[in-house]
């Protein structure tokens, strides 16, 4: 027993679900012999009850398994972070109050609302006295991992959506990969107007719309242990995605606010998302 709830917890989500949905979704669209280049997946999306379920994880404490909240604390720095999924116009109200959330899911009669985890706190750059770094200054969240060696995306998709709010602060997307090298990482660059600022309008339902990054793969640099490599590799084919996370060091000391809702798999040509805004969508 002890075993199976650890591959399925009883509270939903897990590694096994995770795997499984996305693992559908490729032999779903291996299946369309119609389109060579397929519709978009998605890797995340906080209005299914198991993604809800992993971030309720890292909202409520350290539990292993779900999402990873970190920040400089570990080098002796002094940047904080929090992140919360709020789930409900009733949450985010609630939220706003400062009052416990519920975390249930919206109802069929607020379909206005998008679930998101909200990540927020302060930024400081400040190095303290008995730390051996040189700089300190981030913040960081990373999704939980995709077990048996990530999620082979192969040459199938050539890009990655991010359906985000933020602050306006460059923001850098975060990938593992399935590799020989295991300190490498790819970085990828969230940078678009504020959506979090005094003067801009905010719904106060829905917290307001939220902007969709593309980031193509090909665009993400290689990077290991912060520092770009000198000898890139190029994602541009053979893909297995093991971990997708965001992390903030602009270097600005303050206050951040970012929301992300969802994150997918996507083929972008010339300004669409194939399966999507084409013709033949959706597919």
């Amino acid at each position: 027993k002890m075993v199976w709830k650890r591959l399925f917890p009883p509270e939903g989500g897990g590694a096994v679900r995770r795997w499984m949905r996305v693992q559908k979704q490729l032999f779903e669209k291996a299946t369309d012999s119609d389109h060579v280049l397929k519709g978009p997946i998605t890797l995340f999306d906080f209005a299914d009850p198991n993604d809800a379920a992993d971030a309720i994880k890292a909202s409520t404490g350290p539990t292993k398994g779900g999402w990873r909240v970190s920040d400089d604390e570990v080098i002796g720095g002094f940047s904080r972070g929090n992140m919360t999924l709020i789930a409900s116009s009733e949450d985010f109200q609630k939220y706003k109050r400062g009052e416990e959330l519920s975390y249930s899911l919206p109802s069929e009669g607020d379909d206005a609302f998008t679930p998101f985890i909200r990540w927020n706190g302060t930024l400081d750059t400040n190095i303290g006295e008995s730390s051996k770094v040189q700089r300190s200054g981030f913040c960081a969240i990373r999704a939980p991992q995709f077990p048996f060696s990530g999620v082979n995306l192969g040459a199938s998709y050539n890009a990655l959506e991010f359906s985000v709010r933020s602050d306006g602060r460059m923001y850098t997307a975060c990938l593992t990969i399935s590799s020989y090298f295991p300190d490498d990482m790819y970085q990828g660059i969230i940078d678009i107007e504020a959506t979090h600022k005094p003067g801009v309008f905010i719904n106060k339902e829905t917290g307001g719309k939220f902007s969709k990054v593309i980031l193509p793969l090909r665009s993400f640099a290689l990077t290991s242990a912060g520092r770009e490599r000198e000898i890139q590799r190029r994602l541009d084919g053979g893909v297995r995605l093991e971990t997708v996370g965001i992390t903030l060091m602009d270097g600005v000391d303050g206050e951040f606010e970012f929301d992300l809702a969802r994150i997918r798999a996507v083929n972008y040509y010339d300004g669409d998302i194939l399966g999507e805004d084409d013709e033949d969508a959706p597919y």
